[in-house]
Formats: structure tokens, sequence, C-alpha cells
């Protein structure tokens, strides 16, 4: 061991020495362009026998393809399996079991080993099973109920194998051992587990025992085989189980094609080695897939989930993480979703906000614009009846000296003085009707008398009949009096404006009709003009608002008035559309006189 360190070291030495020359004559290394392939195996796992055997192999490797780099990595088990998921190397050396285990689509097998105790690559891995001398266990049954020691858990000639040789001997293999203890390798410390007390059964790999004895010779000669099986073929073991296909060499999906076909010619073009150690093709790794089936491991332990209950134990702990996975993801969806429902309650309510204030800034314009319409208005009233006194004052003065004259003029006619006379009333209710509105501008309140509501009506309504001929007006009054207090100008402009606005609206009708019908309650007087005109809700809409006409030429002044009018009175103005008419209802409060009637 000392002489090959030293070689090591002084190897190391010249290396370094020739290194640096090259950089002090002013030169560097050339870099290495050649493709690397990366070669995964379980050195831990192999006899002194086979890992001398897979030495000369990689040297081999190296001489005969030397366009490659080739570099060999060590790992464990369960680190090559990940490996092998993982794409970390392009080869990987494996037991037959390992292979199958692990295999999957894009794996292939280039070459098996060979060697003189097994020339066959399909019959060359076995299970002997070896107890102490003194032991009672004679044959395979006496094993059942006993704790055996093994290379590692997952061992295939260590576990797999000897289990497939129970199962096939009719028992179960899932509660053949009471236990399977993991003592290591090489197959020397599955020996020493047995004497330590720590197993009772030693499941050694089939020739490591042979081996053994070249090397430690007392150690196994306080040993014995049980369960032997005849050897048939060339295989010259001891072995206690059915044979297996010998270590393989693989090719993984990172191997190019030309590199697996240039390995593949490599490696069955090698001659034997010194210790007889060559390469050939196995043909029948049906045999592991057989026995894994067999034990519903590897790639069929599915097959072991037979029930619900099988599948809950079995995948209890990915059941609870998908389930704890999907409560998380309905909370968040719960959550998520409140979330959006309160914020789009809030939008909601902003945009909701955000109409009513445009609403309120229109309409605070449109009451502005009204205002302003209403103040012209007003002024204009005031600036009208100012100037209008002056020419009804002509008027009215010419028509008294026509009068005065036609006094002294006996032949004149007749009709000539009833119309001076029209035109005097005229002028009279002009000049009434402009102190009126003075009055307005002045806010003075104008003076208040009783109405008797039926005959008051009945005069408006014959005045009406005889402006609006093709609409026939009636009039349904109760039989007693009703009575209201209010300024008999403003009555007679209110009811005038009304009725008007009614035989406007019907007289296209074939049957224009206009119904007044007087109501008397029990503390009010209510007054209902209703025509069978063809009014739509626009019409309606703008007779609600002030300032605003369903006629082309209106101006939306006279309802204004009217309702202005009839509101300084203490009562209510309403139009509706019932039953196919138009019906303007006007509330006013009944007389003292009335209420008293009626209390009586």
């Amino acid at each position: 061991m000392q002489i090959k360190q030293i070689l090591v070291s002084v190897c190391s030495f010249c290396f370094l020495s020739i290194t640096m020359s090259s950089y002090a004559a002013g030169t560097s290394p050339e870099i290495d362009t050649r493709p690397l392939l990366r070669i995964g195996y379980i050195e831990r796992s192999f006899s002194p026998f086979e890992r001398k055997g897979f030495q000369d192999t990689f040297e081999y490797l190296q001489r005969e393809l030397p366009q490659y780099r080739i570099r060999i990595q060590n790992y464990l088990v369960r680190d090559l399996e990940r490996g092998v998921r993982n794409n970390e190397f392009e080869f990987f050396i494996g037991a037959s079991g390992f292979y199958r285990r692990v295999f999957r689509r894009g794996l292939k097998d280039l070459a098996t080993m060979t060697t003189p105790m097994a020339p066959d690559p399909n019959e060359a891995v076995g299970t002997v099973f070896m107890v102490p001398n003194d032991s009672p266990i004679k044959t395979v049954a006496d094993m059942r109920g006993k704790r055996a020691a093994a290379n590692f858990e997952r061992g295939f000639s260590g576990v797999y194998v000897p289990l497939g040789e129970v199962a096939a001997q009719g028992y179960d293999p899932d509660n053949f051992f009471n236990e399977i203890v993991a003592a290591g390798s090489p197959m020397k410390k599955l020996l020493l587990a047995v004497q330590d007390g720590r197993a009772e059964i030693a499941l050694a790999r089939a020739c490591t025992v042979e081996e053994l004895k070249q090397t430690e010779p007392e150690l196994v000669a306080q040993f014995r085989p049980i369960g032997l099986k005849a050897n048939d073929g060339q295989f010259a073991c001891l072995r206690s189980t059915d044979l297996y296909p010998n270590w393989t060499f693989v090719a993984t999906t990172m191997a190019p094609w030309q590199a697996s076909r240039d390995f593949t010619v490599a490696l069955l073009s090698m001659p034997p080695t010194k210790d007889g150690v060559a390469w050939g093709v196995a043909s029948d790794f049906l045999k592991a897939d057989e026995l894994y089936k067999t034990l519903r491991a590897g790639p069929y332990a599915y097959l072991r989930i037979q029930s619900v209950g099988d599948f809950l134990q079995k995948y209890w702990p990915f059941i609870v993480l998908f389930l704890m996975a999907v409560v998380g993801m309905m909370w968040h969806g719960r959550r998520v979703s409140h979330l959006v429902d309160v914020r789009t309650r809030e939008l909601r309510q902003s945009i909701q906000k955000e109409k009513d204030a445009m609403q309120e800034v229109q309409s605070t314009k449109e009451r502005l614009s009204q205002f302003e319409r209403v103040s012209v208005i007003g002024a204009m009233s005031s600036l009208l009846a100012h100037e209008i006194n002056g020419p009804v004052s002509a008027i009215s003065n010419s028509c008294n000296a026509l009068d005065r004259y036609l006094q002294d003029d006996d032949q004149h006619s007749p009709l000539i003085d009833k119309t001076v006379q029209l035109v005097l009333r005229q002028c009279e209710r002009i000049t009434s009707i402009v102190t009126q509105v003075r009055r307005y501008a002045r806010h003075e309140d104008l003076a208040r008398e009783p109405i008797e509501l039926g005959s008051a009506l009945e005069k408006i309504v014959s005045v009406m009949q005889m402006r609006y001929r093709k609409v026939k007006f009636e009039l349904r009054r109760p039989p007693e009096d009703v009575s209201i207090c209010w300024n008999p100008l403003e009555f007679e402009l209110c009811l005038t404006n009304v009725m008007k606005n009614g035989a406007e609206a019907c007289q296209v009708q074939n049957e224009a009709k206009v119904r007044v019908v007087l109501t008397r309650h029990e503390y009010t007087a209510e007054i209902a003009v209703l025509d069978n005109g063809q009014t739509d809700a626009k019409t309606l809409e703008n007779a609600s608002v002030p300032l605003r006409s369903g006629k082309k030429s209106g101006l939306g002044l006279g309802l204004l008035i009217v309702r202005t009018l009839i509101e300084r009175a203490s009562g209510n103005f309403s139009i509706v559309r019932e039953a196919g008419h138009t019906v303007a209802r006007i509330r006013l409060p009944l007389t003292e006189t009335n209420n008293g009637a009626d209390a009586g």
C-alpha cells in the first residue's frame, strides 16, 4: 500500500513539473475537445473478483476508444437510481435486477458480463442461504420467522432473489422472514452479522462464498448452505435459488448513438481478461421481470393495491398532501371569490355613486338653467306688464270714445255695440291680469274669496266649448255646492290652461272628448280633467318638468304657472295616464263653511 502511494506521488510530481515547464516556455497545455462520456457504477456491490474485472474493462475501453474521454463515477445504489432518473451519465453498470427495476423508455442494455464460474450471461446471479454449522435450520421452511442478513434493503441478489425462492416454494414472501437486516458489503459482513447474533441466516450472493473461501477459509468453514439446487448447466457455484442475468452495461438516453455503437462493439470484442472476465449478450431479462411481478415489487408494485385499504395504506402520505392541497385550493378559491365579490361590490358602489353624482350635476345644471329661464321670463313678464298698459289704455279709450259716439247715433247696428262692449271687457281683463302680474313681481299676495266650483266650472266649460267646437266638453258635478277660497282670476287661468291642453291633445281624434269631473272629499275638492288624446310617456315626462313642453311651439311655461298658482293656494297638481285617458288632477282645500257642513 505504501509503495502504491509513493508511485502516485512520483507521478503527480512529474506531471506538475511538465506543466510548469510548458508554462515557463511560453506555451499552454492543449485543451481536450473529445466528447466526455460518463459511466456510473456501484463499486461497493462488487466482489474483489468482479472489481478487478471491471477495472480491466475500463482500461480496455480507454485504450480501444481514444476518441472519447471516459469518466468513471462511483455511486451508492440510491444515488445511481437518482442519476438514471436525472440523466447524470451516458452509461451505467448495474445488476440485471437494478436495470429492470429502473427500466424506462430509452434505456438499452449493450452487454452483460461473463465469468469462468458463470459463462452464461443469462444464468449468473443467484443467492445461497448460509447458516452456522450448529444452527437448527435445515431447510427453507425452517427459515420462516427468522432474521436474515442481506447486503442492503433493496438488493437484488440479497433480498428480491431469496424472496422469489420463498414464493416459489409456496410461502408468503411478505411475511416469511421476521426481519431482513441490511449488513452491507462485502459478503463477509453478512457472515459476521450472523455470528454477532444480529441475524440467523446470511443471504449471500452466489459465487461470493467461493471467492471468500480463498481469503477467509476459517470464517466460511463455520457456515453451511441450505436449500441447495443442482447445477444443470455451466454454473459452478453453490446456489439456493434460480439464476438471473449478470452485471449489465446499459446506455441511457444521454448516450449518442455513435458512442453506443462503439461501446457495444468494443465490449463484445474484448478478449477475456487474465481472470477470465468477458462480455456477452443476455437474452433473458424476462426472468427478472417475472420475479418483480411475483413479488409485486419494483415496476409491479402497483399490483399490491387490490383494495381501497391497500391504496390508502400505500399512498396515505400523498393522499394527505393531495387533500391538503385541495383544501388549500378550495380555501384560496373561496377567499379569492370573497375578495372579488367585495371588490366588485365596492366597484359597483363607486360606479353608482359616480352615476348619482353625474345625475346630481346634470340635475343641478338643469335647475340652474330653469332658474335662469324663469328669471328671464320673470323679467320679460315685468317688462311686458309695464309696456302693455299703453296699448291697452289706448284701445280702451278708443272703445269708450266709440261707445259715446254710437250713443248719439240712433242708426248704428246692435252688433257694433256688442263688439265694443266685448273689446272693453277684454281690455279690463288684460288690465286685471297685468295688475296681478305686477303684484307678483312686487311679491304682493292677491285677495282671495270664496268660489263655488260648480257654477265657476260651468262658465269655463261653456267658453272652452265655444273655442274648440270639434271637441265635446262634459262636466260632472255633485248636487251640493262645493266651495274653495282662491283668487278668481288665478282659478280661471289654471282651469282654462288645463282644459286647453286637454282639448289640443285630443282634437285630432275622431270623437274628441274632454270630461271635467268635480268630486267633493272630506276636506278637499278635486277637479279632474280627462281627455282621450294619445299622450305618450315622453309627453307626460315633459309635463312634469318645468319649462319643458311636449308641443313643438310650447315653452313649458303654462303648466309651471298652473302648478305654482295651485301650490300657492295650498293645493297640489298632478298629471297621469289612466285607462286610455290623460288625467290632470287639481286638489284644493274646502272653505271653512264646507268643512262645517261636513262636520254637521
